[in-house]
């Protein structure tokens, strides 16, 4: 689905045609306006559009040298990925660099934020992780231009490159080097399927087809099959996390 299509809020009404104090989403697909199924939210709430999160995306990648390489939407979630033009990290498995991502939601399900992240620079695979990357939400009101100043210097702070998130990245980063070390063997991979319970068979299966087409057979290896399913074929953030957050925990033990 277009993640720029017209988004506004509409009043719920009672059957008596008396307010509810709900609105509900509506997305205009068409040119007639289709409501988000199974949403609903107070009328106070300020609904951002995917457009104006697209265009303040942008303008922070101008302003901090950073590129957009990836954009997703799910009807609901939608997500805008930037990957640093000058920033690198060189290691033994490869050159990574670190990226911003931004989230929004038409359903609540996630707020208006950003958060830094790990990017393969060759296959622009992204690694994710809640334990090392935290979040920085943004509040805004129904007029967006009224705080729009603050929000972005806010941004800017945040991923300044002499601050904590550019060092959490390359803590990161050398955190990550001891999996490129291991060979994938019975023992790790019953290690990593008891540390993603959530993880279905099939994703699973997916993930070890990937893995059997790469030269390379280590765990490094499998790392990036799963962060390709999770992140080009199949995108989910909550399990690019768990997956990416699962290898780091095994490197350590």
């Amino acid at each position: 689905m277009d993640p720029y299509l017209p988004v506004r809020t509409k009043e719920v009404l009672s059957e008596n045609e008396l307010p509810t104090g709900l609105a509900r989403p509506e997305i205009q697909i068409d040119g007639i306006w289709e409501p988000i199924k199974n949403v609903a939210f107070s009328t106070q709430y300020n609904l951002l559009s995917n457009e104006r999160v697209r265009e303040i995306g942008d303008r922070f990648a101008h302003r901090m040298g950073y590129n957009l390489i990836k954009e997703h939407f799910n009807g609901k979630q939608f997500t805008l990925v930037y990957m640093s033009d000058g920033i690198t990290e060189q290691t033994s498995a490869g050159e990574m660099r670190p990226g911003f991502m931004f989230n929004n939601s038409y359903d609540k399900s996630m707020a208006f934020r950003m958060q830094i992240l790990c990017l393969v620079e060759v296959c622009k695979n992204g690694m994710t992780s809640n334990r090392w990357f935290k979040f920085h939400k943004f509040t805004h009101n129904a007029n967006l231009d009224d705080n729009l100043e603050k929000m972005e210097a806010e941004m800017d702070h945040f991923a300044d490159p002499m601050g904590g998130q550019l060092d959490k990245f390359r803590e990161f980063c050398s955190a990550m080097l001891p999996v490129s070390q291991m060979e994938v063997n019975k023992s790790n991979l019953a290690n990593l399927r008891d540390r993603i319970p959530r993880m279905t068979a099939n994703n699973f299966g997916k993930i070890m087809d990937l893995y059997l087409k790469r030269n390379d057979d280590s765990m490094w290896s499998l790392l990036n099959a799963g962060t390709e399913h999770y992140w080009h074929n199949k995108p989910n953030l909550s399990m690019n996390r768990q997956w990416v957050d699962a290898f780091i925990d095994i490197a350590k033990s």
